[in-house]
């Protein structure tokens, strides 16, 4: 089944922060190779996130944005990989925003100050995480943000720009491994931050579609 824009999200994650080489990113990053051209650099950001309330019920996400690219004379961010653990949001993400969600396995589990991430791919480990939270929280909000998100999907592109806004507290990243065959090799880049968000609100907007 299949759920039409706009949604309305609530929950938690985190947002990790790095900085590659462009020549990294350009063959790491998951980015198709017809847009690589347009791809500007900067910082790139993997965020695993805990849904507990969506228009298509809880989920648990991974993504990475590789940074920016400049499209139709603009700077936009872009999702190149991202994986979703059901088929709900998989395929309406493909539908109302052309974000190339894969299915895997997910789990989000906490043990006192301790967030473990987990995500595994016909039984393998993809990615996993052990974040330390901190308990000084400060507000956040995404809407200072300049820049909109692009995609491709079906000969059409997709151009939204999410808001959301929620508590942000600076935490230490324990451990984190990634199977490069599926997701990017975090650890060959720098780290500049790691981010945890709680009880965030999130409004995923109707796409601006075009055919490309």
């Amino acid at each position: 089944m299949k759920y039409p824009s706009p949604w309305n999200l609530n929950g938690q994650g985190i947002i990790l922060t790095h900085r590659f080489k462009k020549s990294w990113i350009i063959n790491n990053g998951c980015i198709p190779e017809h847009l690589q051209c347009q791809f500007m650099g900067g910082l790139s950001f993997t965020m695993l996130v805990n849904y507990t309330e969506s228009n298509c019920g809880p989920y648990r996400e991974l993504l990475f944005i590789p940074g920016l690219f400049l499209i139709n004379k603009r700077y936009h961010f872009m999702i190149t990989k991202i994986f979703v653990d059901t088929a709900a949001s998989m395929s309406s993400g493909k539908l109302n925003w052309g974000i190339p969600k894969e299915l895997a396995e997910i789990n989000w589990s906490e043990t006192g100050s301790t967030i473990t991430f987990n995500a595994q791919l016909d039984q393998q480990v993809l990615f996993n995480a052990e974040v330390k939270t901190n308990p000084i929280y400060f507000p956040i909000t995404s809407r200072l943000s300049p820049f909109k998100i692009y995609q491709e999907m079906n000969e059409n592109s997709y151009v939204f720009k999410p808001h959301g806004n929620g508590q942000g507290a600076i935490c230490k990243l324990k451990t984190h491994n990634s199977n490069s065959n599926h997701f990017p090799r975090l650890n060959e880049g720098k780290l500049i931050s790691c981010l945890h968000i709680k009880k965030f609100k999130l409004d995923f907007p109707e796409s601006k579609i075009k055919g490309l």
